[in-house]
């Protein structure tokens, strides 16, 4: 019961990240007044899904998992908001699912979905029969038992219990710099809030003048400035150990400009999947928020750890350590300046965000990798809603130019092309999804489809 607890309010989290709108690109924020309730109505018809499946797994009872839904969580906002919303939503998510109605259902009677004039009926699980119908005799039998249906406008964070949450996540994905960063040289002593999981740990965060990638001051003799380990003077030698092992070295900073697929964004399949929930896969649930969903520590440009948790086995072999591995003084020298749903037009302000001085700091390899977000969108209309090849061309000069006044001499920056993502189609979509592992009745091109018919499929 009490893995049962963490993971559907671990969900409850990630569904309050995916419904706040982050700052990447202003033009494609998403509320419920979107096309059938867009994001608000994917997430609620997923946690729904869940709830009941978990239920199956773990041989309890709704009224039994929610009754219990909040004794773990910890004490404080999360536990009181969690209290709040069971308060609000359990009542209709019991009556629905004992009258056999299902996610897509439930969340069309607690109007976080719909069905707009001229769209279709949008569903994640099979539709037996009409969704509207079934949701409007849902919506009776809740009225006639006197059971309230909360008024849903713009979206979760509207309602009032959420708010304070919604504001904490909001402020978490909307962040392009640490959040702790006490002589703000752009380099952090936590890992997460784009931390030293982001950009190489400060090693003194009381200093500007110290931090990675920076040139050695006085050869580092008493100190080490660009916090990679060495400094000091050699023994029997007028050389300090900077100058004997790294003076002439040709040392490299490694950094990527980029969108999801740099920052390395990965839900847990493990938290969609109610066969592989266990209290080990929620263990470091808060780093992973507090890391925007985002694995820039295992990433391909600046990943530098492997990994043992059991959402994500894996063995890194990233661009910053084979640098590393090429030349020891490159330590701790590596930024990720990633960020989900990022496009060209929004890269103009993330770009800030890249520490360097020009002056003081070792030469950089930078890529910028925006691999489809000027193009791939959620909309039917799909031309209508790309960057225009001038504005796309606009946006990387002004891109380029400012990097042109924060990169040392010696720099080099590498540019990739747009990916064809339709080969994840192609391989994945008649393989069954996560969230249909219990009953085998959804699979990867069905998730697609409802996102689309949403209009919320970053693909």
């Amino acid at each position: 019961m009490k893995i049962l607890i963490f993971f559907t309010f671990s969900l409850f989290l990630i569904s309050l990240a995916l419904t706040v709108p982050a700052n990447s690109e202003k033009s494609e924020i998403k509320h419920l007044r979107d096309v059938n309730g867009g994001t608000n109505c994917a997430v609620c018809s997923i946690l729904v899904t869940l709830v009941e499946q978990i239920a199956i797994v773990y041989n309890d009872t709704i009224e039994e998992t929610l009754d219990n839904f909040c004794n773990y969580i910890p004490e404080g906002i999360f536990r009181i908001t969690c209290q709040q919303a069971i308060e609000t939503f359990g009542p209709i998510i019991i009556d629905g699912l004992y009258a056999k109605e299902n996610g897509d259902v439930i969340c069309h009677a607690m109007n976080f979905c719909r069905t707009d004039p001229g769209q279709p009926e949008c569903h994640i699980l099979p539709k037996k029969k009409s969704i509207q119908e079934s949701s409007f005799f849902l919506k009776r039998n809740l009225r006639l038992k006197n059971k309230k249906i909360p008024k849903i406008e713009n979206g979760i964070c509207d309602i009032s219990i959420f708010k304070e949450i919604c504001d904490y996540i909001k402020k978490i994905f909307d962040l392009h710099e640490p959040a702790i960063d006490i002589d703000k040289d752009g380099h952090s002593t936590i890992p997460t809030l784009r931390g030293s999981s982001w950009k190489g740990k400060d090693c003194n965060d009381f200093s500007k003048n110290i931090r990675p990638g920076v040139k050695p001051l006085s050869g580092d003799k008493a100190s080490d400035s660009n916090c990679n380990g060495i400094y000091g003077r050699a023994p029997g030698s007028n050389l300090t150990y900077e100058e004997l092992f790294c003076q002439n070295s040709n040392q490299l900073g490694v950094a990527v400009l980029g969108d999801s697929i740099s920052a390395h964004f990965s839900i847990p399949e493990q938290w969609l999947d109610a066969n592989q929930i266990n209290a080990a896969v929620f263990e470091h649930l808060a780093f992973i928020l507090e890391n925007e969903l985002d694995w820039p520590h295992l990433s391909a440009m600046t990943g530098f750890m492997n990994s043992t948790w059991p959402v994500v086995l894996s063995h890194t072999n990233s661009i910053y350590l084979k640098l590393l591995e090429r030349n020891r003084c490159n330590f701790r020298d590596y930024q990720n300046v990633a960020v989900n749903g990022a496009r060209t037009g929004s890269m103009r302000d993330i770009v800030k965000s890249l520490a360097r001085n020009q002056n003081e700091d070792q030469p950089l390899l930078l890529t910028l990798s925006l691999v489809g977000n000027d193009v791939c969108n959620g909309h039917p209309d799909t031309l209508d809603h790309m960057t225009k090849p001038k504005e796309f061309r606009d946006n990387l000069i002004y891109v380029l130019d400012y990097l042109d006044t924060v990169l040392p001499q010696g720099s080099h920056v590498m540019l990739t092309g747009l990916a064809n993502g339709s080969v994840l189609y192609d391989v994945l979509g008649e393989r069954i999804h996560p969230l249909g592992r219990v009953r085998n009745d959804i699979k990867y091109k069905d998730v697609y489809t409802y996102l689309s018919c949403l209009q919320v499929s970053p693909w």
